[in-house]
């Protein structure tokens, strides 16, 4: 329920978000924040090559673009506003190589990426303020999520674009400066406009969703801002956001006094494919390494999972890369197959590979009791040999990238050098880095957006 001070649950929200600031977070916590920008610049870079960003800006500027007045990332040009962050997110998305909040069991920055750097560019901020931009918008998504999850997921409703909107569009009315008042109709404008179904996952709809978030984020904060208004209880109304979404009101978050980005943190991905596959992958990747990557003998394959994986992830034979990413079975079958799970694994030439469809074929999914329920999709695996009696087994209850188990600065850094590979130059990638790794120093971020045309 809304607070005396604030008459309603928008207007909560809409109070901090407007004063939000990382004066108030620890040095760490700031470097966190970077480093997602960075991460998320890095996976819009390789995801703007593939079919789904390409579909989505060529159909953009079919019907008809406005001013170009913002960068798309890896195209090599500018676009309208709403282009430019629709086409970033969706690419942002496209690999599922951006990063997961625990809480949230969802993908915070690339919405909150793509909308703040479009926004930003235009309206010419310093890094500071975009920094400040993303922490609201990051602790408003977290918050309600750590309330609302699981059963808000488990309804079907993907959370990047559903609850994504609601703090993205804080986090927008943040960099522009809106007033309290025009941001409290912002996020009724937003409530208004969410949707985005998971059964929509292993298909190009999953990644538009990211895509259509910080579009839709900046549209509602514009539309405030220009006195669009919407209803005072939108969000918790009989007929709001909250009894639709999710069947019930939450508490209103204790923003700005446990900051989540301190507490739960980001899982950055290693890995180019579901986050309820990684500690699978760990495992899968260490055992191929005891057998040299020999498959030839494995008779049997038994993967033990919370039950919380099954929510996300697609079985059967994948027919195309997309399926691959959200199929247990291929995830594991390929890494123990090559060794690695990287975007070389998502060819449809691995996909038909024939070792990989005999170890998907033999490979069997168990719910398990023994492993934690820390919502890091914890996963053990078991292989068997022909001719042994006992199994080779590896057991991840955290994956790489998660707050447990971090990557290393040295690993992220060459995670961004992989995926600007090929799209901008060696140059352009190492002057991009170091920007975003010193972003609350800069003054204006346009030349950050340029570089990575």
């Amino acid at each position: 329920m809304a607070s005396e001070k604030h008459s309603t649950f928008a207007g909560h929200l809409a109070d901090w978000s407007s004063r939000a600031s990382i004066g108030e977070l620890p040095s760490e916590a700031v470097t966190l924040i970077k480093r997602a920008f960075l991460d998320t610049i890095a996976v819009t870079l390789s995801g703007s090559q593939l079919d789904s960003s390409r579909i989505v800006l060529g159909l953009s500027e079919d019907i008809g673009a406005g001013d170009p007045v913002a960068s798309i990332v890896g195209r090599g040009r500018k676009a309208d506003l709403l282009t430019a962050a629709l086409a970033n997110g969706t690419a942002a998305h496209a690999e599922l190589f951006d990063d997961n909040n625990e809480p949230m069991i969802s993908h915070p920055s690339a919405v909150l990426v793509s909308s703040l750097l479009a926004l930003g560019q235009k309206h010419k901020v310093s890094g500071r303020e975009i920094l400040n931009a993303y922490l609201a918008g990051f602790e408003i998504n977290v918050g309600l999520s750590r309330q609302l999850n699981p059963g808000y997921y488990e309804r079907g409703w993907h959370v990047t674009r559903t609850l994504g909107l609601i703090g993205a569009t804080a986090s927008c009315c943040r960099l522009i400066g809106l007033p309290p008042d025009a941001v409290r109709h912002a996020l009724g404008i937003a409530a208004t406009m969410a949707s985005g179904m998971r059964q929509n996952f292993g298909t190009m709809a999953m990644a538009l969703h990211a895509g259509l978030t910080a579009r839709d984020a900046i549209h509602a904060a514009l539309l405030a801002g220009k006195g669009f208004r919407s209803d005072d209880e939108a969000l918790e109304g009989r007929y709001g956001y909250f009894n639709l979404f999710a069947g019930t009101v939450p508490d209103l978050p204790p923003l700005g006094k446990d900051y989540e980005i301190v507490r739960s943190g980001l899982i950055f991905k290693p890995y180019p494919s579901g986050a309820p596959t990684h500690a699978a992958v760990d495992a899968a990747i260490e055992l191929s390494g005891k057998l040299n990557g020999d498959t030839g003998k494995i008779s049997k394959i038994i993967c033990h999972v919370h039950p919380h994986n099954f929510m996300t992830l697609r079985e059967g034979v994948p027919r195309d890369t997309l399926r691959a990413r959200v199929n247990m079975q291929y995830c594991i079958a390929a890494s123990l197959r090559f060794g690695r799970l990287d975007s070389d694994q998502f060819t449809m030439a691995a996909v038909e590979d024939q070792e990989v469809a005999r170890l998907m074929a033999i490979t069997e999914m168990r719910v398990s009791d023994a492993l934690p329920d820390n919502g890091f999709f914890p996963a053990a695996v078991d292989v068997f040999l022909e001719g042994e009696t006992e199994a080779l087994s590896a057991r991840y209850d955290a994956p790489l990238g998660s707050p447990p188990r971090p990557m290393s600065p040295e690993r992220m850094n060459q995670k961004f050098t992989r995926c600007a590979d090929g799209v901008i130059s060696s140059d352009k990638a190492e002057a991009a880095m170091q920007f975003v790794l010193a972003l609350e120093t800069k003054s204006d971020i346009t030349a950050l957006c340029e570089m990575l045309e």
